[in-house]
């Protein structure tokens, strides 16, 4: 992969997760309504309530707030692989909602999340790699 084609990917990926993360945000920050009721079991969804909405609400901010900063900042083969193994907490809770004691908690949408994680811990390391590859190559062509 040429260094063009390298950097290319790199942006793509990058604005792939930013623009995920964002959107994924913006949707519990002005609709946590839908996201708790396509992400609970009814006996659950029957347990929240207004600080519950605001809490999903809270972390629709927050995730926006990371979505903008990933989306927009420049990247280095270290924050990639330190996003990517921040993502490991996340994935874990996927895991133990939907196979741990959570199973009853949560719906099978919750393997939806999983799947989005894994693409952005994979994408993340992916991302890392080629900018690393092309740090290499800068250095190599500073030796000669």
């Amino acid at each position: 992969m040429t260094t063009p084609q390298r950097l290319e990917m790199v942006r793509r990926m990058q604005t792939a997760i930013g623009t995920a993360y964002t959107t994924m945000g913006a949707w519990c920050l002005l609709h946590p309504s839908s996201v708790l009721s396509l992400g609970f079991t009814p006996p659950y969804l029957a347990l929240c309530n207004v600080t519950t909405s605001m809490f999903v609400r809270c972390w629709g901010a927050q995730a926006m707030t990371c979505g903008l900063v990933v989306g927009t900042s420049k990247m280095t083969s270290f924050s990639f692989t330190s996003f990517a193994v921040a993502m490991l907490p996340y994935i874990g809770w996927n895991f133990w909602m939907g196979f741990g004691p959570g199973k009853e908690m949560v719906t099978s949408f919750i393997w939806l999340d999983f799947a989005g994680n894994i693409f952005f811990g994979l994408g993340s390391l992916y991302c890392a790699k080629l900018l690393r590859e092309q740090e290499e190559e800068d250095e190599r062509k500073k030796k000669l």
